[in-house]
């Protein structure tokens, strides 16, 4: 599939996933709005396909309904059971930790990780 394809497929897409995602977050289409700071029309507009969001608004979804933009533009086929925040300070808790490692102790945690991203995709 071309880049193009991929883009017509996720904006098809979109208005279910945002669905999903609201839902799933157990939010009204007014609380999204007040999160999100949209319009209750334009949010109406985007579930139902009738308009597409732009980058701004895209962004703005995925951060109130705290999720990564990936799954609303189809880059993720399903919504991660870890918030955006959870792994946020997963990472800056790692990092802070890893400041204080050798440049043996971080070759090391590197290539776990890289055994650890490996074994996920199997």
């Amino acid at each position: 599939m071309t880049p193009r394809q991929h883009a017509k497929t996720a904006a098809k897409q979109l208005p279910a996933r945002l669905k999903a995602a609201r839902k799933r977050a157990k939010l009204t289409q007014a609380e999204l709005v007040t999160r999100a700071d949209f319009s209750p029309v334009a949010l109406s507009k985007l579930e139902t396909g009738v308009n597409r969001p732009t980058f701004e608004n895209l962004v703005a979804l995925a951060y109130a309904l705290n999720i990564s933009p990936n799954f609303l533009t189809g880059w993720e086929d399903t919504l991660s059971s870890r918030t955006n925040a959870e792994t946020r300070m997963l990472l800056n808790r790692l990092m802070l930790a890893a400041e204080h490692l050798t440049s043996d102790w971080l070759t090391q945690l590197i290539s776990l990780a890289e055994q650890a991203k490996c074994s996920e995709r199997e």
